[in-house]
C-alpha cells in the first residue's frame, strides 16, 4: 500500500464553518424567542492533529473538571463551575458580551478560580500564573480564551477552543521491522509553563530543566503515539537521545528538538533506517506546519450515502453532498448504505441518543456497507443537534475525519411551558407536591395531548387552552383526604397520538410527590384539621391524610382529643410558632412552669404579615382574618361559653354554626401534670359542611412567665395584625392583634385548586 501526504484543512475548516454557521442560525432563533442571555459560549476540545487531521488517542480528550472566569476592566469579576454539557461540547450563558473569557479543564487542585477572585486577581497576574511538572510529569490541562467585546454582533453561538496546554511526542518506526527502540530521553525539560498562551512561545523565567526518561518495558519496533506530554516552552537546549538495538548491536543517537515547543501541537520522533545502509537516523518533524513524514494511508475522498441502496423513513434527508443525514426528532431507526470501496466497520457515535450496527446487505451481486441506525427520541426543549458517528476502514488502526457522516437531528416541534423533560427517561420530575396548571404542549396540526395513568388515580387533567389553539393545559389535581398521600411518587403518561386514528407518536411521564394533609370543609374553605407540628413547611413533620389517627379511629378530632393517650395528645398539641421562620417551638416543664424552649423576647417578625404561602407546605397556605370570621362569627362574641354556643345562629348570616368547648385533665408534660387542657370545635348548620374542626393547642406565651393555658391565639394572614384569641380565664373569642413575640397556633387551610380528582 503506498503512503503520500495530503492536507485536508480545507476541507475540515468548511465542515466545521457550516457546523458553526447552522448552529448560530438555531441559536439566534432562540434568541427571538426570548433567551435569557445574549449569547452562549460553545467550547469543545481542539484536538492534536497530525497532517491536519484528528489524531486523538483513548481518554486524550476526557474532561474531569471544567471552569471559566471572566476579566471585565484588567479585573476577574464572574468564576463559573456548573458548565452545561451535551456530547462533547461545554456550553456557558452569557449575562454580557464585555470583557475576555477564559476556560480551564483539569486544572482542579492546581488552580482556584473562586480563591484569585477573592483575592482580586488583576488580568496581568492571571496571564502570569504557570503551571508545574509534579515528578517530572507536567499536567494535562487544556485552556481557551475569547475576547467578548470583539465577536460579531449579533451572533449568539460563540465558538471556543479548549487546547491541550501541553505538547504530545510520538514515535514512528520506519525499520521494516529490523531495528527496536529501547528507550528515549528528552533531555533539558523546562518544568514549569504558563497556564494559558503567551505573546509567541516563551517561557517562565528560571524555569527549572531535567531530563525526561523514557523506557519501553519491550522495546518498541512498531508506531507508538502518546509516549510523552511536555509543556510549552522556549528553550535552544531541547534534544532527544534514542537508545535502540538492531542485529544485537546498540545505537544511541542523539537530535536537537525545535527551540519552541508548543502547546497542542505533536512532534513526531522517527527512526528511520537507510535502505542501502545500516545507518539509523533519527527524524523530529512537527505536525503543526505539517512536515514530510506520512502516518497514514492516502485514500480518496470522503465515504457518502448511496441514496438507492439506503431505507430511509418518512423525514430523513439526505444532503446532495451524501455525507449529512437530517433526522426528525422523533425516535426511529434506518439504514444507510455507502459508497466505499473498502469495508467499513462502525467506530463510535458522538452521541449517545444513536446507536449504530453493522448489517448484511448485497445489491446487484455487490456487497455493500449497510448500516441500521437507532436514535431516540429528541424531547421538547432541547435544541437542534448535530452528532458525528465514525467509521473505520477495515484493518487499519487509525480513524480519519472523513471516514464520517454528519446527522442533524431537528429541533422537537411541539414547545413547551412549564415541563422540562430529561432525555433518558423522558420524565419531568417536580420534586415536590404540585397542583393547578403545571404547565402547557403546543402541538402541531393533527395531534392531540391525552393523558392515561395505569393503575393510577387520574390525578392530572388534560384540556384545550382555547377553542381553536392547539395549546393544551396540563393540570394537576388533588385529594381531599388521599388516603396514598403519604409522600409516594405519582405519575401519570401524556401521550401526543394522531386524531385520525389514535396512534401514539410520543410518551413523556409527569412525575411529583402525592403529599395531602387531613382537610374539613366548612363554609366554604377547606380547613386543615389538624395544627402545624415541627418545621411548618415540610410536609413530612405533619399528619398526613394517609395516617390520620382520628380519622383511622372513626372519631372527629374533637373526640380524639378526648380519648387519645396523654402522649399522643402532647404529640398533637405540643407546637408553638413565633416569628416567620416556620420552625415550632416546643413546651417544656422547667423551674416549676410550662414555658415554650427557645421563645425570643425580642421576635420582631409578626406572623399574621407572612404571606399566607410562605409558611405551609406546597399546595397550602395561611387562612385569612375572613376565613375565620365565616366560621366564628361577628365581632364582638359574647361571653362564657357553657358547653354550646348558638350565637352566630341569626337567621340573616350566610353561614350559621355552632361551637362546643371541652375540657380534659391528666395531661403528663416531663412528668408533670398539665392544667385543664380546652379544645372547641366548630360545625357547620346551614349545610355548609357535616364534619366539625376543632381548635386546640399550646396556650400563648408573651413573656418570661411562661405558657398562659388555654389562651389559643390563632395565626391567620392579616397585614393589619388583628387575628383570633380564645380567652383562657373565661372562655371568651375575641379578636386580639397581640404583639410579634406572642406565641401562635398555626392551622392551614388548602389553596383553591382547579380540578379535585376522586
Amino acid at each position: 500500500m503506498i503512503y503520500n501526504k495530503r492536507n485536508y484543512l480545507g476541507l475540515y475548516s468548511i465542515l466545521l464553518s457550516a457546523f458553526l454557521m447552522a448552529s448560530c442560525s438555531d441559536e439566534h432563533e432562540a434568541v427571538q424567542k426570548g433567551t435569557e442571555s445574549p449569547a452562549v459560549v460553545q467550547a469543545d476540545i481542539s484536538a492534536f492533529k497530525v497532517d491536519g487531521r484528528v489524531s486523538s488517542l483513548e481518554g486524550e480528550n476526557e474532561i474531569k473538571d471544567i471552569q471559566a472566569c471572566l476579566f471585565e476592566d484588567g479585573l476577574m469579576t464572574e468564576v463559573y463551575t456548573d458548565l452545561n454539557k451535551s456530547s462533547d461540547t461545554y456550553s456557558l450563558k452569557l449575562k454580557s458580551m464585555s470583557g475576555t473569557l477564559y476556560m480551564l479543564a483539569n486544572t482542579e487542585g492546581l488552580i482556584d478560580l473562586q480563591q484569585m477572585k477573592d483575592r482580586g486577581t488583576t488580568e496581568q497576574e492571571w496571564l502570569n500564573t504557570t503551571v508545574k511538572a509534579e515528578e517530572g510529569v507536567m499536567p494535562r490541562f487544556f485552556a481557551g480564551k475569547l475576547d467578548l467585546k470583539e465577536q460579531p454582533q449579533g451572533q449568539f453561538v460563540l465558538p471556543m477552543s479548549l487546547k491541550h496546554g501541553t505538547a504530545r511526542f510520538d514515535l514512528l518506526v520506519k525499520t521494516g521491522g529490523v531495528l527496536s527502540v529501547k528507550s528515549l530521553t528528552l533531555k533539558n525539560v523546562a518544568q514549569e509553563s504558563y497556564l494559558l498562551p503567551q505573546t509567541g512561545v516563551v517561557s517562565p523565567e528560571g524555569a527549572p530543566v531535567e531530563d525526561m526518561h523514557i523506557v519501553f518495558q519491550q522495546p518498541l519496533s512498531r508506531d507508538s503515539s502518546g509516549i510523552a506530554y511536555v509543556g510549552e516552552q522556549a528553550n535552544q537546549q531541547l534534544k532527544v537521545a534514542a537508545e535502540m538495538e538492531m542485529n544485537g548491536k546498540t545505537y544511541v543517537k542523539e537530535v536537537d528538538l525545535p527551540s519552541f515547543l508548543k502547546r497542542n501541537t505533536v512532534y513526531t520522533i522517527t527512526v528511520r533506517k537507510d535502505a542501502l545502509s545500516a545507518d539509523v537516523k533519527l527524524e523530529v518533524t512537527a505536525w503543526e506546519d505539517g512536515g514530510d513524514v506520512a502516518l497514514r494511508p492516502d485514500f480518496d475522498g470522503t465515504i457518502t450515502v448511496d441514496k438507492g441502496a439506503s431505507v430511509l423513513p418518512e423525514g430523513v434527508v439526505v444532503s446532495e453532498s451524501g455525507n449529512v443525514v437530517s433526522l426528525p426528532s422523533r425516535a426511529l431507526d434506518f439504514t444507510l448504505a455507502f459508497d466505499c470501496d473498502d469495508e467499513l466497520e462502525f467506530v463510535s457515535s458522538q452521541s449517545p441518543d444513536i446507536s449504530v450496527e453493522a448489517v448484511l446487505s448485497e445489491v446487484a451481486g455487490e456487497k455493500k456497507n449497510c448500516f441500521t441506525f437507532h436514535k431516540a427520541l429528541l424531547p421538547p426543549g432541547y435544541p437542534q443537534e448535530e452528532a458525528k458517528v465514525y467509521f473505520r476502514r477495515k484493518g487499519l488502526n487509525e480513524n480519519y475525519e472523513e471516514d464520517c457522516v454528519t446527522l442533524v437531528m431537528e429541533e422537537n416541534p411541539i414547545r413547551l411551558e412549564g415541563f422540562s423533560f430529561d432525555r433518558e427517561n423522558y420524565t419531568c420530575d417536580f420534586g415536590r407536591y404540585i397542583d393547578n396548571e403545571m404547565g402547557r404542549f403546543t402541538i402541531p396540526e393533527g395531534l392531540e395531548l391525552v393523558a392515561e395513568f395505569g393503575d393510577e388515580d387520574p390525578w392530572v387533567k388534560v384540556e384545550k387552552a382555547g377553542e381553536d389553539a392547539n395549546t393544551y393545559r396540563v393540570v394537576g389535581g388533588w385529594k381531599p383526604n388521599d388516603p396514598k398521600a403519604d409522600g409516594r411518587k405519582q405519575s401519570a403518561r401524556l401521550v401526543v397520538r394522531r386524531i385520525s386514528d389514535e396512534q401514539p407518536m410520543e410518551v413523556y411521564t409527569v412525575v411529583r410527590r402525592n403529599y395531602g394533609l387531613p382537610v374539613t370543609y366548612l363554609n366554604g374553605t377547606w380547613w386543615c384539621r389538624y395544627n402545624a407540628i415541627g418545621n411548618s413547611r415540610s410536609f413530612d413533620d405533619q399528619v398526613l391524610s394517609s395516617s390520620d389517627p382520628a380519622r383511622l379511629a372513626g372519631q372527629t378530632v374533637q373526640d380524639y382529643l378526648k380519648t387519645c393517650s396523654s402522649e399522643e395528645y402532647v404529640r398533637l398539641w405540643n407546637a408553638a410558632y413565633e416569628g416567620n421562620n416556620g420552625i415550632a417551638l416546643q413546651a417544656v416543664y422547667r423551674d416549676g412552669k410550662v414555658t415554650l424552649d427557645g421563645w425570643r423576647s425580642s421576635e420582631s417578625n409578626h406572623i399574621n404579615k407572612a404571606e399566607p404561602a410562605s409558611l405551609a407546605p406546597d399546595g397550602y397556605e395561611m387562612p385569612t382574618f375572613d376565613d375565620y370570621k365565616n366560621i366564628l362569627g361577628l365581632f364582638p362574641i359574647p361571653t362564657t361559653w357553657s358547653g354550646f354556643y348558638p350565637e352566630n345562629d341569626a337567621a340573616n348570616r350566610q353561614y350559621r354554626s355552632e361551637i362546643i368547648l371541652e375540657k380534659r385533665s391528666g395531661i403528663q408534660l416531663d412528668g408533670h401534670a398539665l392544667n385543664e387542657q380546652w379544645s372547641f370545635s366548630v360545625r357547620s348548620i346551614a349545610g355548609h359542611g357535616d364534619e366539625p374542626l376543632t381548635f386546640y393547642g399550646v396556650g400563648c406565651q408573651w413573656n418570661n412567665d411562661g405558657v398562659n393555658g388555654n389562651w389559643l391565639l390563632l395565626a391567620c394572614y392579616n397585614p393589619n395584625v388583628t387575628g383570633w384569641l380564645l380567652r383562657g380565664s373565661n372562655a371568651n373569642l375575641e379578636h386580639n392583634g397581640a404583639g410579634a413575640n406572642n406565641t401562635r397556633n398555626v392551622r392551614f387551610k388548602k389553596s383553591p385548586v382547579e380540578y379535585i380528582y376522586q
